[in-house]
């Protein structure tokens, strides 16, 4: 029996075509048949229609004022605007944040009983910029949140090479760049993965971080009661500078939102994230797509999601979990 007195809502982001949003959000109307679900699409990737979630029912869709790009601030101005429409118009306890290609792996009851019973406002994992433990990363850390980004043209040519070679043209790019930093902290670039724009920043003299309010890093993927999500919504509305600052940062979907509730005296934050992520290769910038020979590595733990899955390489894996979640 699910406890119906913890309202689950999801928000999901997406910009492929639907095949695979589809089926995300008929299995969990299907588990959850009373929980309000927000779409944000971006209607700039691929086409969309209403007449596709019409069926699912209690699917709210939102779209993209401009297209959404990773790595930059589009990101998170589409999260903080799906949560605002939320906050005014849905009934809802907690917000699982979900892609198009993340899945449960677990019986969704399973969710609504570790919510009700955390005792938490947030399930997220984030640790404060500067007490990262690797060297390497807490540079690359310094170097997102403490500069001010411009982008430099985009000509193509990175993302026209073969990886063999893309590759190491990017190595000897962070090693210069890395150099660089060495040598001086006002002026970098900030190289991407996956031939994304180069970007060319400067340090700043102020910034919204302190010894009361850190920079945090952490990973997006978030569970939020709706007292997080408020805190949230609340301060983005009422600290422009500070949505001006991450505007100009290099993948503010990696903070901004963290930041805020982890630095909110009011929440209790629980440690680690409900999704469970793979990454062989970090130098590309995204997680490995699971198959159904990678079952055994995520079932049976205590994560309730996945990601990421992609159809048109490995639907069996979604079949699987399907029986898994629904014992049929």
């Amino acid at each position: 029996m699910y406890d119906t007195s913890v309202q689950v809502a999801y928000l999901v982001t997406s910009y492929r075509p639907p095949e695979q949003l589809l089926r995300l959000l008929r299995t969990l109307r299907r588990a959850q048949p009373e929980a309000p679900i927000v779409v944000h699409h971006d209607r700039f990737r691929s086409a969309w229609s209403a007449d596709l979630v019409a069926p699912i029912g209690g699917v709210h869709v939102l779209t993209s004022d401009i297209p959404v790009k990773w790595g930059d601030f589009s990101i998170v101005k589409a999260l903080w605007k799906s949560l605002s429409w939320m906050v005014e118009h849905l009934d809802f306890d907690w917000v699982v944040f979900l892609t198009e290609q993340d899945y449960p792996i677990a019986p969704l009851a399973q969710l609504e009983e570790r919510l009700s019973s955390s005792g938490v406002d947030a399930f997220l994992e984030a640790v404060p910029a500067q007490l990262i433990e690797d060297a390497d990363a807490r540079k690359d850390r310094d170097l997102r949140y403490n500069y001010r980004y411009a982008q430099l043209p985009r000509f193509g040519i990175m993302a026209r090479l073969p990886s063999a070679v893309r590759r190491p043209i990017a190595f000897a790019a962070n090693y210069a760049n890395g150099a660089l930093y060495r040598l001086q902290k006002k002026v970098t670039a900030y190289v991407y993965p996956d031939g994304l724009p180069l970007r060319v920043g400067v340090r700043v003299k102020r910034s919204p971080f302190s010894e009361a309010f850190p920079c945090w890093y952490g990973i997006p993927q978030m569970v939020l009661s709706r007292r997080a999500v408020t805190s949230v919504v609340d301060y983005v509305a009422t600290h422009p500078d500070y949505v001006r600052y991450y505007e100009k940062t290099a993948i503010p979907d990696e903070s901004a939102t963290v930041t805020i509730v982890c630095n909110d005296p009011t929440l209790k934050v629980g440690s680690g994230n409900l999704h469970w992520t793979r990454w062989t290769d970090g130098d590309h910038g995204h997680p490995d797509v699971l198959v159904l020979d990678d079952l055994g590595d995520f079932v049976g733990s205590d994560k309730l999601f996945a990601r990421k899955f992609a159809v048109e390489v490995d639907s069996a894996v979604l079949d699987a979990l399907d029986q898994r979640i629904f014992g049929s």
